[in-house]
């Protein structure tokens, strides 16, 4: 195996494993090179969560080495009493739990092709890498030994359960939960949707709340995420539920480029002449008004739209939650 196969496979792990997650700022050598420092830590009792438009909440939690099946019920009825660090807590766990076959598969097949892998002997830096490789894979054996303890004893009613803890923590305003409701829906647990289509009505009675909560917090992940369901010829969940709207998509896109970054306002300002062709122009110009006004009213700050929603983003990619 290449070694530049081999950063992209480790990094691709890091993505399967929920209490792994890598933040999209971390490139491959240092999703690589911190190895060992990255995959063992002391069990931690707190959980930090900042939703945009708060203040951090900081809620004393169940220890981190306790399996989840111990803490299951109690995180479950705190989160359905509102505390926003349960619900987060529960549903970043049971997504672990649910790629937790997945990542020991991945885990094996990498580890094998490493060890088959034939290495030139006399080249100082093909060994170098080589040792890198190995290392990068013994780490990532004690993340999922730790895994393991975490999900013990987790089973398929608890596991069908991961969007719901999403949708939750998404309505008490966790806005990595909800970003990645909004985006995903029911398809974030697509094996779940096909023995639960109710979940299918939830998604259609939850979305313009969330939108609204988006809006309200500030959060240009929202603005990013719906218009791009308003998009022409989008066909996500999400576009599904809000249908076509030019002049929707015209409002979200001129909203989007208020706050856009200098090195992208010019494709915007394409795509916005674009939008403003396909609807009439008093639409246009209460359009421009209803951005304009937002923009002033909960999003006129130092943070810009592209720059927390860059090219390729993932509303779905988790902050690093170390086990």
């Amino acid at each position: 195996m290449q070694f530049r196969y081999i950063l992209i496979a480790l990094l691709g792990l890091g993505a399967l494993i929920g209490a792994y997650f890598l933040g999209r700022a971390q490139n491959l050598k240092e999703a690589v090179e911190a190895g060992p420092d990255m995959a063992v830590h002391e069990p931690q009792g707190k959980l930090d969560v900042v939703s945009a438009g708060s203040t951090p909440i900081t809620a004393t939690l169940p220890a981190r080495d306790l399996p989840l099946k111990r803490i299951f019920n109690d995180l479950r009825a705190r989160a359905d009493a509102g505390d926003v660090a349960a619900a987060t807590r529960l549903y970043r766990d049971l997504r672990t739990c649910a790629g937790l076959d997945s990542l020991d598969w991945f885990l094996a097949r990498a580890a094998d092709e490493t060890l088959d892998d034939k290495v030139d002997g006399t080249n100082a830096q093909a060994l170098e890498n080589y040792r890198v490789q190995l290392e990068a894979v013994e780490s990532r054996k004690q993340v999922i030994q730790k895994t393991r303890q975490l999900c013990d004893g987790i089973d398929r009613s608890m596991l069908e359960s991961q969007l719901t803890s999403l949708q939750k923590a998404a309505q008490l305003g966790e806005e990595h939960a909800r970003a990645c409701y909004l985006s995903n829906g029911p398809a974030y647990d697509s094996r779940g949707l096909m023995r639960h289509p109710e979940w299918l009505q939830d998604y259609r009675t939850n979305v313009k709340s969330m939108i609204d909560a988006g809006l309200e917090a500030g959060d240009w992940k929202i603005v990013d995420i719906v218009r791009r369901a308003y998009e022409p010829g989008s066909d996500g969940m999400l576009a599904g539920v809000l249908g076509q709207n030019p002049v929707e998509y015209y409002r979200y896109l001129k909203l989007y480029r208020l706050g856009a970054e200098e090195g992208r306002t010019s494709a915007l300002d394409r795509q916005l002449a674009a939008a403003a062709a396909r609807i009439k122009p008093e639409q246009r110009a209460d359009a421009d008004l209803w951005a304009q006004a937002k923009f002033r009213q909960t999003f006129d700050n130092d943070q810009v739209s592209t720059s927390v929603t860059p090219k390729g983003w993932d509303p779905c990619s988790f902050p690093y939650d170390p086990l």
